[in-house]
């Protein structure tokens, strides 16, 4: 621990004063040109010193600068997560049949009602005259276009809901309105900094990047910001459940980066089903056959244990009607970006050490099942509990890290201990949606599978 100025002037006094008695170290020439001055620069040096010990530790939290942790990051080819852009299709319509092209260019700016959130058009797009028709929605009168936007700064604040940003910063020569009609999505802030000290901890402890261990590092510390926790399964585990020709790993990310996809889709005649370029999906937007909606049709998503919620999905829409020769199906729909970013990223294409089939993929997800009711003290709002449980419980049964067993007893008196204004708590059910055994029993998790709250298994009642 470093010593303080006056720390050091009572060493200096008891050291002079053990070498002669007969010199005055409380006044005259010896404390005010040697003691005084020499404590303070002493100190310095001893801040210094403790500085440099704790730096050679993996105790050096209270120590390191900012610059520091960078730095050292660099050192490992690592750099802190700068956050994400939300992202979004916004539509920019007109009112009127257009008589003239209308491009709106990249790098136009829109922004919500009050300026202060802006999102910048990547890529140019142009309502023709010519073809005016295809431009026209029926369902809301307006000839429009829609084109994909990022937000010019990163953070969660990013995520508007849908007709919230509707400001036309950069006006467009016969634009008259703008509007998302989905949310923006995918805007994560800067990664803090004790998770960098963190992610250098591991570094300085040192990893195998062609093992199991090493391979999760890598994904972590190249997307800090959007990958929480991953595991690695391998062939002769049980959650291995695809047949391979080569070595072979399973990469369970845990990460959300929803992205917004148009995907064109033009039928050569008599389809019903229209496989997604964009996996895995998560939800569709819209729908339209020939700039027309009403069509009904039915999201696929593969489960299967080989390719299910990977990059390798077969997810694909199913529609009630077949498709005519020629007809133009416009898909706008939401998937998970970040699988793609582990893939590109960290390992570069589809193989790695020698010669491995590497199948990145998000968890599956486990539901809970939830039943119980909770008793609430008088002076207590029952809304106000209620809300806050499923609000405590919601966060506590979505991981964000993997667990391999949660049990009741325990949930139950974290409730209790987190919760204001419960005087009661009775579990009714408590068990996964699958594969449970009975009513009320611990939820033990595999390797390859997480828990995700569905609000379609939450029966707990509040009185």
């Amino acid at each position: 621990m470093a010593k303080t100025a006056d720390d050091i002037k009572k060493d200096l006094k008891d050291s002079i004063q053990q070498t002669d008695r007969t010199l005055d170290v409380e006044q005259g020439p010896i404390p005010d040109i040697f003691i005084n001055p020499q404590s303070g620069q002493l100190a310095n040096a001893s801040e210094d010193a403790e500085s440099l010990r704790q730096l050679f530790t993996l105790q050096f939290d209270s120590s390191i600068t900012d610059t520091e942790v960078q730095n050292a990051l660099a050192n490992y080819g690592d750099s802190p997560g700068g956050g994400k852009p939300s992202s979004h299709i916004q539509y920019f319509m007109r009112f009127t049949k257009p008589l003239t092209d209308i491009t709106i260019p990249a790098g136009t700016i829109v922004s919500n009602a009050g300026g202060d959130l802006m999102y910048r058009v990547l890529t140019s797009g142009t309502i023709l005259a010519a073809s005016a028709p295809s431009y026209y929605n029926a369902t809301r009168k307006t000839y429009e276009i829609g084109l994909l936007v990022n937000s010019i700064g990163v953070g969660t604040q990013y995520n508007l809901p849908e007709n919230r940003i509707n400001a036309l910063t950069t006006p467009v020569t016969g634009i008259d309105s703008t509007e998302n009609r989905t949310k923006s999505r995918g805007g994560l802030g800067s990664e803090s900094r004790e998770s960098q000290i963190d992610r250098l901890k591991s570094e300085l402890l040192g990893v195998n990047q062609g093992a199991p261990g090493g391979i999760s590092s890598s994904i972590t510390n190249a997307l800090p910001e959007i990958v929480t926790d991953v595991v690695v399964v391998q062939p002769y585990e049980k959650e291995f459940r695809r047949n391979t020709v080569k070595p072979a790993l399973d990469i369970y990310c845990i990460g959300n980066n929803i992205q917004s996809f148009e995907q064109v889709y033009t039928a050569l005649g008599g389809e019903t089903q229209i496989p997604l370029e964009k996996v895995p999906a998560t939800s569709i937007t819209s729908l339209t056959v020939n700039n027309t909606s009403g069509m009904t049709y039915t999201l696929v998503i593969d489960t299967s244990p080989e390719t299910g919620y990977s990059v390798a999905s077969t997810d694909y829409i199913v529609l009630d009607t077949s498709l005519v020769t020629g007809d133009v199906v416009t898909i706008q729909y939401n998937y998970n970006q970040v699988l793609n970013d582990v893939h590109d990223v960290v390992f570069g294409g589809d193989e790695y050490y020698f010669n491995t089939d590497m199948l990145v993929r998000s968890p599956f997800p486990i539901y809970p099942v939830l039943g119980g009711t909770v008793q609430t003290l008088a002076s207590y709002s029952s809304t106000e509990v209620e809300a806050n449980l499923r609000s405590y419980l919601a966060n506590l049964f979505t991981f964000t890290k993997y667990t391999e067993i949660v049990y009741p007893d325990v949930v139950r008196q974290q409730v209790l201990s987190n919760i204001s204004g419960i005087q009661k708590f009775t579990l009714t059910e408590f068990r996964r949606s699958t594969g449970s055994l009975s009513t009320i029993e611990p939820m033990i998790f595999s390797k390859s599978e997480v828990s995700v709250f569905n609000a379609n298994y939450y029966k707990i009642q509040v009185i």
